[in-house]
């Protein structure tokens, strides 16, 4: 009897063993790459995954760390290969002397894609400014998109409600908090978002409304349920101008972070996981 006690003990060690290490081995480990486009070298982490690619663009003056607590469970859940990236002059990306231009971002974005051999079938993800990006982005390749889930995001129809000069000198969108005329004083970081709003919204909303969302494919705008801004009539108008935003794109769905104010990431990052899986999923049925 002690001897078939002992080998069923022996037994249960092993299929405990077996079952620690195929879970350890089974953990989501990032890779961190650098990809060079038009000269600039852009910081990427990727998740490696299925045949599709899940794209998350950080907010204005984040990096890819701000998809940390996230990416690695839309990976674990849609099995996709989920990419994160520093856009220009963030994170350990290079900062350009040239102005900035989302077109040429987006451009880069998509080089840098196509390099990694990942730039077909691709859901894209995008936080406040990053929300402008992708519209840019999904514009630019509609072809190669199946999917987009704005978090909070920039909109023209934003811009449209309060005009170009008065969100200009506002402090959450074109007036830094910091003094500019000495270009030379400034941070890396600084020179960075200098860069972004240097020339103002004008010319960023004019190029937001001659993008085109692609047809056919799962859109979710998920907006914030608590106020960010100082005033409560921009708040509203910022959930106002989601709603049209969303009624501009057939089959947009809108969701809202009843929990959250703009940092959606970090107040209600379950959502956005849930979003992301739901688009991924209605991706499939296409």
């Amino acid at each position: 009897m002690k001897t078939i006690i002992s080998r069923y003990l022996l037994l249960v060690f092993i299929l405990i063993s077996v079952f620690c290490n195929t879970a350890a081995g089974s953990e989501i480990s990032p890779v961190d790459k650098i990809v060079s486009v038009d000269g600039i070298n852009f910081e990427f982490r990727i998740i490696e995954g299925g045949d599709r690619t899940i794209l998350m663009e950080a907010g204005g003056g984040d990096d890819l760390t701000e998809w940390d607590n996230i990416a690695p469970e839309i990976a674990q859940k849609t099995g996709a290969t989920v990419v994160c990236y520093s856009r220009a002059g963030f994170g350990k990306s290079d900062l350009p002397e040239t102005p900035c231009k989302m077109n040429i971002e987006a451009k880069w974005m998509w080089t840098a894609l196509k390099k990694l051999g990942l730039a077909t079938d691709v859901i894209l993800v995008g936080h406040s400014y990053g929300g402008w990006m992708i519209r840019a982005e999904a514009s630019m390749n509609p072809e190669a998109v199946s999917g987009i889930v704005f978090v909070d995001p920039f909109s023209a129809e934003f811009v449209d409600k309060f005009g170009v000069a008065y969100l200009d000198k506002h402090p959450m969108c074109g007036n830094l908090p910091f003094d500019t005329s000495q270009p030379e004083k400034l941070t890396n970081m600084q020179r960075a978002l200098l860069r972004i709003i240097a020339k103002g919204l004008g010319t960023k909303t004019t190029l937001m409304k001659k993008t085109t969302v692609p047809e056919g494919i799962p859109v979710f705008i998920i907006k914030s349920g608590l106020q960010t801004f100082p005033k409560i009539e921009e708040q509203k108008a910022w959930s106002e101008a989601l709603d049209e935003m969303a009624a501009s794109i057939e089959g947009a769905v809108v969701v809202t972070a009843e929990k959250s104010n703009h940092m959606i990431n970090l107040m209600q990052p379950d959502l956005i996981v849930e979003t992301v899986v739901k688009a991924e999923r209605l991706a499939d049925k296409r």
